[in-house]
């Protein structure tokens, strides 16, 4: 193989290269702006907000992921809940609370003990650790609470009741619901 011929491969790499940059980056404008893609731009906010946030929790010495704080927040506010009774006041999915669940109970933050009225059931409950946790977590929130309340005023928008409303009407009215009654295609 040639000096030249290894140059023009080169430029045709980089040609490819660049022309994958411009589609790139109009492929991204175009899902900025696509209403049909409006569940990934809130995945991308909450995505966004939970990196932003993790190294304030490092700093706050909370010492478990973002992604199971509404799981710590719960166990904080009951004395012990069921994986079934975490999953329906979460509104997660059971397998998401229950890789969360075996990732706290690793951590030591929270134990599982059987339930004394139902030997089947695991009771999960915050250990001392757990406890403390939950109480820097409640600082956070306390810190964490104005700063979206600014997001929201600079938006000119109540982010959390825009976003807790446009979830009550997506269960009032589903997806595949809405998207027949607007263009008469069968979800």
């Amino acid at each position: 193989m040639t000096a030249t011929h290894v140059r023009s491969m080169f430029r045709n790499m980089m040609h490819i290269s660049n022309d994958t940059r411009r589609k790139t980056a109009l492929f991204q404008a175009e899902l900025a702006t696509d209403d049909a893609f409006l569940a990934k731009m809130a995945m991308d906010f909450a995505q966004l907000a939970a990196k932003q946030a993790g190294p304030v929790y490092l700093d706050m010495g909370i010492r478990f992921p973002v992604s199971m704080s509404s799981t710590m927040l719960y166990l904080n506010r009951v004395d012990d809940a069921s994986l079934v009774e975490m999953a329906r006041a979460l509104d997660h999915p059971h397998q998401l609370v229950a890789r969360r669940i075996k990732e706290l109970l690793k951590l030591e933050l929270i134990v599982g003990v059987q339930d004394p009225h139902d030997r089947r059931r695991t009771l999960y409950r915050l250990t001392d650790e757990g406890r403390e946790q939950g109480a820097r977590l409640e600082a956070y929130r306390r810190d964490a609470g104005p700063a979206f309340h600014d997001l929201s005023a600079e938006l000119g928008v109540n982010l959390i009741g825009l976003l807790g409303e446009a979830i009550r009407l997506l269960h009032a009215v589903p997806l595949g619901e809405r998207l027949k009654a607007s263009t008469g295609v069968v979800a």
